[in-house]
């Protein structure tokens, strides 16, 4: 049987408070569930044929990716995700879905983040130093549920302290699979990266259960909304009203929305309809190598 639901109702009073926000939670996992989007997870190895994360660090076989972040404004590059990729030695150029279950099974998660984490502070660093005002003002790198159980700080520090990159040019991206235990656990280490300048934002907004609730427990700066909401808000009224839905609620809290999975002129138009300031995605770039994106930079 249908069930129908007065979505403008919901949110209207829902988002009149901060205090509603485990039952916004909640709402965004019963529509999830309605639109039948139960997440699959791969089977988890500690091996992708026959090697393990732990040995491609030590074999240097990691890559990084940028993907430029883009103002809807004027369409200026204002920030790069650092993408990691697996140069397998069998498998070719593999991407994280192929890979991220056998790091989380082997226990390499943090290993892996400490990689990325080093590498994009340095190659940050050296954009900064090449390309002065034509740089990104900073780069976003994500950091697992696993890592977040730990004690990072001295992770981060060290990255930036080796890279001699300035701590607001990082910021630190949240993500959604970690529940809010983690999260609450990690709140005293991240407001102390915050008050040395680090910036911290909440990756895959909505497709979580717990992030809401976050929202009003640590002075984050920024949420990236999930890409499933955004290919869908063209011809599902209710993957448009979340993505409105969180758009207002950000800019009530004074968070900056950035919109992930771009792929159609339509979707950026409709982002910026809703007051979507930034977005990412394969309509306005892909993933490109540091020389590519210096290139690309330079170009503007």
């Amino acid at each position: 049987m249908a069930v129908h639901i007065p979505m403008s109702l919901w949110f209207i009073s829902l988002v009149d408070s901060i205090t509603a926000l485990p039952y916004v939670a909640a709402l965004l996992r019963l529509v999830r569930r309605w639109s039948g989007r139960a997440a699959a997870r791969p089977q988890d190895a500690a091996h992708v044929a026959g090697r393990t994360v732990a040995q491609a660090v030590a074999h240097g076989e990691l890559r990084l990716l940028y993907q430029p972040i883009v103002r809807l404004a004027d369409r200026t590059v204002v920030a790069v995700e650092a993408l990691v990729r697996w140069q397998h030695p069998t498998l070719g150029l593999i991407t994280p879905d192929r890979f991220l279950p056998a790091a989380d099974h082997g226990g390499h998660l943090t290993l892996l983040d400490r990689w990325v984490l080093d590498r994009a502070c340095a190659d940050m660093a050296a954009l900064a130093a090449s390309l002065g005002h034509a740089a990104p003002a900073h780069v976003n790198v994500n950091l697992s549920a696993a890592t977040l159980a730990t004690d990072f700080t001295g992770m981060v520090t060290a990255a930036l302290r080796d890279a001699g990159l300035a701590a607001h040019r990082l910021r630190l991206e949240l993500c959604e699979g970690a529940d809010l235990k983690t999260l609450v656990h990690a709140g005293p280490r991240l407001k102390r990266l915050i008050r040395r300048g680090v910036g911290v934002a909440l990756d895959d907004m909505g497709a979580g259960s717990t992030d809401l609730r976050y929202l009003s427990r640590l002075a984050i700066q920024g949420i990236k909304i999930d890409r499933e909401f955004v290919a869908g808000m063209l011809h599902n009224p209710r993957d448009h009203a979340i993505v409105k839905m969180l758009t207002d609620m950000a800019h009530t809290l004074g968070l900056h929305v950035t919109a992930e999975g771009v792929e159609t002129r339509e979707q950026l138009a409709a982002l910026a309809r809703v007051g979507v300031s930034f977005a990412q995605g394969y309509h306005l770039a892909l993933p490109l190598t540091l020389p590519a994106l210096t290139g690309a930079l330079l170009a503007e």
